[in-house]
């Protein structure tokens, strides 16, 4: 199988395709193709994009707050609101959308929020083996101070300790 490819001179390419291409490196057989092209269009931001945004949003708005904080429908999200603005821009943009758009990016933030200080929270608990290292090093201490009878006791003690009335 030759290139094929037409030259200068009127006479045709003679040189072997790229594998898995038509042509020879020379006449475009290594050139990139789709996505993988640097002049790969996806279409993202076209002003047709009307049906896929009205998509996004309607997904984005069925989504609890809590998934919202996810890093994929927040990216949808952004994607959405450039979207809109850029629709906007060329005054071919429906308010409505823009309003949803608000509305879903309020329940972000909200979201945001709560997650960060429960983030916070969490760092000011101590660790449950921090807690037994110290029980343990505690009942070490009592066996040696009193010895182990007088620590059983007071272990079995300790053990009926409730934080309040509603603990189990």
């Amino acid at each position: 199988m030759k290139c094929g490819a037409k030259t200068r001179g009127g006479g045709t390419c003679q040189k072997p395709p790229v594998k898995g291409r038509t042509r020879c490196r020379l006449h475009g057989g290594a050139t990139l193709k789709g996505s993988e092209s640097a002049t790969y269009k996806h279409g993202l931001y076209s002003k047709y994009a009307g049906p896929e945004l009205q998509e996004v949003l309607a997904e984005l708005d069925s989504v609890s707050s809590d998934e919202l904080i996810n890093p994929d429908n927040e990216i949808k999200l952004m994607q959405a609101l450039i979207l809109k603005c850029k629709g906007l821009q060329s005054a071919t943009g429906d308010l409505r959308d823009l309003d949803t758009i608000s509305k879903v990016i309020e329940r972000l933030i909200t979201a945001k929020q709560r997650s960060q200080a429960i983030m916070i929270e969490q760092q000011r608990l101590v660790p449950a083996s921090d807690i037994e290292r110290f029980l343990d090093w505690m009942e070490k201490l009592l066996t040696d101070r009193i010895g182990s009878d007088e620590t059983y006791l007071i272990i079995e003690q300790l053990k009926t300790f409730k934080l309040s009335d509603n603990a189990n």
